[in-house]
């Protein structure tokens, strides 16, 4: 009786399921998108589009419409400066001398400039532990949250200038993508950089899977009009080519992401994007290995055919320290890899203790995995930092974390602190 009680429910389910996806592809549409040419390879506007002037039908091969929208840049490419306006102007000048001047069409900060200077040297993956070190990820061209929390935690002046003294800030991955904001927030974290080596400061950008999908001139999460200014600046009419053109190595932007690491200690706590597994120290792949590797490849294709496995392990979108999931396997991820065939095993806390061993850790921070507010998982041993963080100046919403004097506290940008434990 109860099995049967259990098909019905099941049945049941399914049928309500696919009736709901049906509807809803049957109002809304549904599309699908060759992101390297920047065409529909199938498009259905849905029931919808004949109540919002819209054009109704269904399409193919259908050639995607870009636009600039506010402001961007600067781009500087071989001495060659391109800026688009608000007006969704884009003009080109010469580099005259080594200072630029950013606008972000934002009240409490129009404007600032960022000093040029040769940041082209190759990171360091190993350092000290500083007084005072702030880490936040994810911050995806939200540039009013990344500002307010600089601002609240006494990082910047409220010109975006760097006050934090000797003390260490980590920007752990994912600063790029989604938002409106991507140059501004590149330019200001290129500006905090250099400041904050000027004075015994450190900022540390651990570069995370949109870093390198930007990199790779990979537009899947990329605002249109990034995609515009790309086929602008470029001439390139294909996507992902143009892209490229704009963080390549022969931009001051390309070349500067290009001495990021994805992987660094700093002290006894790991700072990576996404996550570690047990295959890596299997391999052998020490802190050096992985960033040598992924830094060889910075900017090349993806692609699923690799030479080794210690470069399947530092590079694929499943293992890649900027795309493991293996610390963060809840429901939403396994649903992931089970519908995708993909196999990949929850670490264990007696794997994750061998992982903090080999790269002489006591703790690890990864962003990559959404929660739903800062927390300390695996008997406080792994610090998940990615959140929804807020768009509103000061909201209290954008988060991070602060370690001082071996505590650690979850930090905003309201200024509250409250502690996460030893």
């Amino acid at each position: 009786m109860f099995t049967i009680t259990l098909r019905i429910i099941v049945k049941w389910l399914l049928v309500i399921t696919f009736l709901y996806f049906f509807s809803t592809i049957l109002y809304f549409g549904y599309s699908q998108v060759d992101e390297k040419k920047g065409v529909y390879t199938f498009y259905w506007s849905g029931l919808q589009a004949l109540f919002n002037d819209q054009e109704f039908g269904i399409v193919k091969n259908k050639s995607l419409d870009t636009n600039f929208d506010g402001l961007d840049g600067p781009y500087i490419i071989n001495k060659i400066v391109y800026q688009v306006s608000e007006k969704a102007q884009l003009s080109k000048s010469y580099l005259i001398n080594k200072e630029i001047k950013v606008f972000t069409g934002k009240q409490y900060l129009p404007d600032f400039k960022v000093e040029l200077k040769g940041l082209e040297r190759v990171e360091t993956a190993l350092y000290a532990p500083p007084q005072k070190l702030l880490v936040i990820s994810d911050i995806e061209g939200n540039f009013t949250g990344f500002f307010s929390f600089l601002l609240s935690n006494r990082v910047i002046d409220n010109k975006g200038n760097w006050i934090y003294g000797n003390g260490h800030l980590v920007l752990n991955g994912d600063f790029v993508d989604r938002g409106t904001d991507v140059t501004q927030v590149l330019w200001l974290i290129y500006k905090l950089d250099q400041q904050a080596e000027n004075i015994g400061g450190k900022v540390h950008y651990i570069l995370g899977n949109h870093e390198i999908m930007m990199l790779q001139g990979n537009v899947s999460y990329a605002n249109f009009k990034y995609i515009q200014a790309a086929k602008e600046i470029s001439g390139n009419r294909s996507w992902d080519g143009a892209m490229q053109t704009l963080y390549n190595e022969h931009t001051v932007l390309g070349k500067w992401l290009r001495t990021k690491n994805v992987i660094e200690r700093i002290g006894t706590t790991l700072f990576v994007h996404a996550g570690l597994n047990i295959r890596h120290i299997d391999a052998g792949l020490d802190i050096p290995t992985l960033n040598q590797i992924a830094s060889k490849n910075y900017g090349k294709p993806y692609h699923a055919n690799f030479n080794s496995k210690k470069e399947e392990l530092s590079l694929s979108g499943i293992y890649s320290p900027y795309w493991d999931r293996s610390l963060a396997m809840d429901f939403k991820n396994k649903a992931l890899y089970f519908f995708n065939h993909i196999s990949v095993k929850e670490t264990s806390q007696d794997e994750l203790e061998k992982i903090l061993k080999y790269y002489g850790a006591s703790r690890i921070v990864i962003g990559h995995s959404i929660v739903d507010d800062i927390k300390a998982d695996y008997d406080g041993k792994v610090l998940k930092i990615d959140i929804k963080h807020g768009t509103q100046f000061k909201s209290g919403d954008t988060k991070g974390v602060l370690i001082e004097n071996n505590r650690i506290y979850k930090v905003d940008d309201a200024s509250n602190k409250i502690p996460l434990g030893r």
